[in-house]
This record gives C-alpha cells, sequence and structure tokens, in this order.
C-alpha cells in the first residue's frame, strides 16, 4: 500500500499540513466516516515514514479494526474515501492562500442572498484593496474583471435607471488580462517551437500582436502587456533593440510585476544571451553577468530562502569569464550558506576550485578536486575537465595523458550520458592531448613538421563541433602558433 496515491500524496505534504489534514479529517463538517479518522490517525503519526511494513493491507486493518477479520474490500473504500478528503482539503488550502480567489464567491453569495447592503459594501472595499496594489500582472487584471462581472450582475439585479460602468470595465480588465496572458504564452511557444521543433497553432497571437502595434502608446505604461510584447519581439527577431526595451522597461516598472513573473522574464533574458554568447557575440557576457547581480540583489534566485547550486555555478563561470576575481571569491563566501545542504560543500568546493584555477593557484585546485564527490554526473565531468586543464597549464603530461585515458574508459562504461554532452567531453579530452603532446615535443619536431601539426590541430578544434571549454582550448592552440 506504500505506492498507493494516498500514501504519495501525504508524503508530499509538511508536517504543518499533515497535522492540518488529520484536524480536517477529525471535524465532523467535513467527514464523517470512522474509518476515514482511524485511518488519518494512524497515517500521521506514521508520518513521514511510510514504509511498505508499516503500510502494509493486514497490518493497517487492525491497526484500524484490531481484532477483526481482514476485510480488503472494506479497506478500500476507506482508501478511497480519504482520498477524496484529501483532494477536497487540498483544494481548500490552495482555496485559502488567495483572498483575492475568495472575493468573487462572496460577493456572488451575497448577491444571490439579496444582502445588497454588505455585497456593495464588500465590493467597495475589495476594489479599493486592488486599486492600491502596486504588483499588476494577468492575475491582477483577472481579478479586477471578476469584481466588474459580479458588480455588473449587481447593476442588472438592482435595475435601477442610471449609468454604470461596471460592463465597460469588465470589457477593460478582461481585454488587458487576454492580452497579457497571450503574449506571455506567446513567448513560450516561441522558445519551445525552437527547442522542441514542435509547431503551435494559435491565431489569437496576430490578434494580439496588431491591438499593441496598434495603439502602442496605450499599452507602453502596462508591464504586463508590454514587457512581454518585447520579449515576443526579441525572441522571435532575435532583436538587440527588443532586448535593451526589454531592460529599460524592467528598471522602471519591474515594482509593478511579482517576483514570479519577474523570474521568468529574466529568463527569457538570460537564454537571449546564452544564445548570443553562442554565436561568438561576446559582448553578452558581460550582459548575462549583469542580468545575474540584479536577479541577486532582489533575491529572485532564491527558492525557499537557498540559491540553487546550479545558479551559484553558472554565476561563477560567467564571472570568472570576465576575470572579476575579487568579486567572484567574495560571492562563493558569501552565499555558501544559502546552498542547499546537501550539495553545499561539492558546490563550493568545486567552485572555489574553478576560482583558484582562474587566479593560477592550481596547488589550490588540485587539494579541492581531492574532496569534491563525484556521485554528480556533472561534478564529476566539471571536475575532471577542470583537472585536465590544471595538469596542462601545469606540464603534467604524464598525469595529463593517464588522465585521458582513464576518461575514455569512462564515457565507454558511463551509458546514460548524452550524446552532446559525451561528443562535447570527448573532444575536449581528445584535442587537449594532441594540444599538450606538440607542446611537449615542440623541441624534438623539425618546423615543417612542427607547423603541418599545428594546423592541422587548429582546423580540427574549428571543425570539431562540439568542444567543452573551447575558447580555452583556442587560446591555448593559438599560444603554441610557430
Amino acid at each position: 500500500m506504500h505506492k498507493h496515491k494516498l500514501i504519495q500524496l501525504l508524503q508530499s505534504l509538511s508536517r504543518r499540513e499533515m497535522t492540518r489534514f488529520r484536524e480536517f479529517a477529525e471535524s465532523p463538517y467535513h467527514n464523517k466516516h470512522d474509518g476515514v479518522r482511524l485511518l488519518v490517525q494512524y497515517l500521521s503519526a506514521a508520518y513521514p515514514d511510510f514504509t511498505e511494513e508499516r503500510c502494509e493491507r493486514e497490518k493497517l486493518f487492525q491497526a484500524l479494526f484490531p481484532g477483526t477479520p481482514h476485510d480488503q474490500p472494506k479497506l478500500a473504500v476507506i482508501f478511497t474515501y480519504t482520498v477524496r478528503l484529501l483532494e477536497l482539503f487540498l483544494e481548500i488550502e490552495g482555496f485559502l492562500e488567495k483572498p483575492e480567489a475568495r472575493t468573487p464567491f462572496l460577493l456572488g453569495q451575497l448577491r444571490q442572498r439579496q444582502q445588497l447592503r454588505w455585497f456593495e459594501k464588500a465590493l467597495s472595499k475589495s476594489e479599493a484593496n486592488a486599486a492600491q496594489q502596486r504588483e499588476r500582472d494577468a492575475d491582477w487584471y483577472y481579478h479586477r474583471f471578476q469584481l466588474a462581472t459580479e458588480s455588473d450582475y449587481f447593476f442588472t439585479t438592482v435595475a435601477e435607471r442610471r449609468r454604470d460602468s461596471s460592463l465597460q470595465d469588465k470589457q477593460f480588465y478582461l481585454n488587458h488580462y487576454f492580452l497579457s496572458v497571450k503574449l506571455r504564452d506567446a513567448c513560450e511557444m516561441a522558445v519551445r517551437e525552437r527547442i522542441l521543433k514542435v509547431a503551435y497553432q494559435d491565431a489569437m497571437v496576430a490578434v494580439a500582436l496588431q491591438q499593441v502595434e496598434e495603439d502602442p502608446e496605450r499599452y507602453q505604461s502596462i508591464p504586463a502587456i508590454n514587457i512581454y510584447y518585447q520579449l515576443y519581439q526579441m525572441i522571435t527577431k532575435a532583436g538587440e533593440d527588443y532586448y535593451y526595451g526589454v531592460l529599460h522597461h524592467l528598471s522602471c516598472q519591474q515594482e509593478d510585476l511579482p517576483d514570479e513573473e519577474l523570474k521568468n522574464i529574466y529568463n527569457y533574458l538570460q537564454n537571449y544571451c546564452i544564445q548570443k554568447i553562442n554565436t561568438g557575440e561576446a559582448k553578452f557576457l558581460q550582459e548575462i553577468f549583469q542580468l545575474y547581480q540584479v536577479q541577486l540583489d532582489r533575491g529572485l534566485l532564491l527558492e525557499d530562502g537557498q540559491l540553487s547550486e546550479w545558479h551559484y555555478k553558472n554565476i561563477v563561470t560567467t564571472a570568472l569569464r570576465l576575470n572579476a576575481l575579487d568579486w567572484v571569491y567574495h560571492f562563493i563566501e558569501d552565499y555558501r550558506e544559502l546552498l542547499p545542504e546537501g550539495a553545499r560543500d561539492n558546490a563550493y568546493r568545486f567552485n572555489l576550485a574553478s576560482y583558484h584555477y582562474a587566479a593560477k593557484e592550481y596547488d589550490k585546485v588540485l587539494a579541492l578536486l581531492t574532496r569534491v564527490e563525484y556521485s554528480d554526473l556533472r561534478y564529476s565531468l566539471g571536475a575532471k575537465a577542470l583537472l585536465l586543464r590544471t595538469y596542462y597549464d601545469l606540464e603534467e603530461y604524464s598525469a595529463l595523458y593517464a588522465l585521458v585515458d582513464s576518461f575514455r574508459q569512462y564515457l565507454v562504461r558511463n551509458k546514460l550520458m548524452a550524446d552532446g554532452r559525451r561528443q562535447g567531453y570527448y573532444n575536449l579530452f581528445k584535442l587537449t592531448r594532441r594540444a599538450a603532446v606538440l607542446r611537449e615535443n615542440k623541441g624534438y619536431y623539425n618546423n615543417r613538421r612542427y607547423h603541418k601539426e599545428w594546423q592541422r590541430l587548429q582546423k580540427d578544434t574549428r571543425e570539431a563541433g562540439a568542444v567543452f571549454n573551447k575558447a580555452w582550448l583556442q587560446q591555448k592552440i593559438a599560444e603554441l602558433e610557430p
């Protein structure tokens, strides 16, 4: 039973949520089934240790009904009812987390019960609260649309002969909600079409774009529409003007958007910079570094107060490529304690080793890499590549050749590695070995042979396709020029 839907859902709950669900199940308003109440009590006591032994059918049944012969159909019914109760609990918890989502339901109840005086007070309070809200994303426009809808229902209920703006307000907020969601989705569809090679059919995207283009000044001050319009143009036309346009509007309007929306926008900007960097436009390395710095300052890269180890690594890598050594060192130290506990030591040692490599402190690199655990494929590959570069710079040729040979065996053994990653690392190690052989034997080759081998290595590297650390390798080959 430990693989049952109920157990898997309970495993997703926090301790606090498990306690609240037990209280929920004990409330006769929500649950009148004694078997369900007893089962939730048992599972709450077992949480989070839902082992196969503790969740075995016979043991569960005896815990609920001691001394009673096992009745599997009865237990199955109790599990079904408990799943339904848990799903209701999750629905209500999600509902309670969003007060703005509850307001239209209250207004609807007051209106339907003809409590018009209290309806007007509740509507006025809700509209005032919404108007004071600084963040105005698509959800805000949808909430205002819901309030305007209830206001319009109210107007038709009282049937007074007077002017009322609620129907016009309803159209205004609905249109803005439509445009903001449609343009946001258009950005995501454009990205997925390029990456996943799929084609989406949505004629309304063109309608949304046309609406903004026909009256651009009208939407300049609405970031939920204007910024996503600029992003869509940036993604589909790869235009730098749109990239810088988004940055400009963000600098003026980012306080008008919630953090989750900003995270999404910055992600699009980062991906654009990565595309540009991959096509050789080096200036976008500084751009992506600045994007990281802005997000760090605003806490946008944190999830539940923690910084992902991969954000940590990407930021270090970017800053090192810009030779911002002082900044990198302080970043590595300052954000160490914000890393997830299980990944903290590994991430810290690996990135500190990368810093010491850039600072040409090779002994410290080797000392740190011996303490990096290679259980994660990405760390294993990254550490081996860093060790390769260190051996090359130290002119430790025997160690480098041994590492290349062992890495070939590593690639053979590791069947789960993606082909693109495998080829990129294979080419790095193979070509670095050739560069090391050329440098080690420079004094033994005549000028003609050396020049020929160097030209061939340079050409093979340029045409190799995927090569990790390609810029580093090309720099090392350039240093070998006759």
